[in-house]
């Protein structure tokens, strides 16, 4: 029932779509006509954030005053270290919008592409659970295959040679793991559960 209903309302878009090209004034624009900026998130075709972190603090100060947007530094622990940016945007191929650029906007974004409104999280998720982490790193540990999962592959083939280290180096790479010292190597965050 559901699909027949998002099927009609798909349809019945395809077949109201305005086209808000030849409507320059905001006075002149109907209901169904709105702008590309007035959008809610969910009706947005937007780019993942712009990651900066492996350039220098120079460039990166200038790409962020010129652009207005990208990551300097990606990731952290509590919510106070991760920095949020807006990110590039346009609107999804079904649904048409206003779209005037604004002078002010910093950048040069063209195809009808223009900064977001609101801002997304300097996060980046690559398939690392730190429960799995966890077991792995108790149960094999001493070869290696917490390291091994975590993309630090010369470390884990040096724990794997030496048994853990003789059990010495498994231990701390427990607790280096419970207390939060032990991350990805590719710095992502840890993928959560719910």
């Amino acid at each position: 029932m559901t699909s027949l209903f998002l099927s009609l309302f798909s349809s019945l878009l395809f077949l109201v779509k305005p086209d808000c090209s030849n409507v320059p004034d905001v006075e002149d624009r109907t209901g169904l006509c709105k702008s590309c900026r007035e959008l809610p998130e969910h009706l947005l075709d937007c780019e993942d954030v712009l990651d900066l972190s492996e350039f220098n603090k120079t460039y990166q100060e200038e790409f962020v005053e010129k652009h207005g947007y990208g990551c300097k530094k990606m990731g952290g622990e509590a919510r106070d270290d991760v920095q949020t940016t807006k990110v590039v945007c346009k609107s999804i191929d079904s649904f048409t919008c206003f779209w005037k650029p604004d002078p002010t906007e910093k950048g040069n974004l063209t195809d009808n592409k223009f900064l977001s409104e609101f801002e997304k999280p300097c996060i980046r998720y690559t398939g690392h659970y730190f429960q799995s982490t966890l077991i792995y790193s108790i149960l094999l540990g001493f070869l290696g295959v917490d390291r091994f999962c975590l993309g630090w592959t010369g470390i884990g083939v040096g724990k794997m040679l030496t048994v853990g280290g003789l059990g010495i180096w498994w231990v701390i790479d427990i607790i280096l793991l419970i207390t939060g010292n032990l991350t990805p190597n590719d710095r992502s965050n840890w993928e959560t559960l719910y």
